[in-house]
């Protein structure tokens, strides 16, 4: 999907206008995430993502062809400018966080993913008296049959 603009003018507004919204997005969403509540995030995930693709087509298009914007006013090239940087820090500061949630949840699976094994293996084989450490009888392929 493509911005419908009709000049150079309309399209930079309507830039300013996607940007601002975006990075509003961006913030609320990097709120959450530093809240932990990054589930609540959920909610807008489809409207950034939309926004995000216009956005990255959008700033393409203009980059293939700088004419789109080449006699928009310079007042509303320099409030495009600022909303940019806006975003673009906006966009760092979600990248900051989304990587610090990334880490300390690896982190949290590695750890129960470590205590699963080591609990397990403690379960399993036989002991040095000679006796099946297993403490679930389900788990033993002897419990086939009880009788043995």
């Amino acid at each position: 999907m493509a911005l419908a603009a009709h000049d150079a003018n309309d399209r930079a507004q309507q830039m300013i206008s996607l940007s601002n919204r975006l990075t509003g997005l961006l913030v609320k969403e990097t709120e959450l995430f530093l809240a932990r509540t990054p589930q609540e995030a959920a909610g807008f995930a489809e409207e950034k993502g939309q926004l995000a693709r216009i956005y990255r087509n959008e700033t393409s298009r203009i980059a293939r062809d700088p004419a789109l914007l080449a006699s928009a006013d310079a007042a509303l090239k320099s409030d495009l400018r600022a909303a940019t940087i806006k975003f673009n820090t906006a966009l760092e500061s979600n990248h900051r966080a989304t990587n610090s949630i990334r880490t300390i949840t690896q982190g949290m699976v590695h750890s129960v993913a470590t205590e699963v094994a080591k609990t397990r293996a403690a379960k399993t084989g036989y002991g040095a008296n000679g006796t099946n450490n297993n403490t679930s009888r389900a788990m033993s392929a002897i419990t086939l049959d009880q009788k043995i």
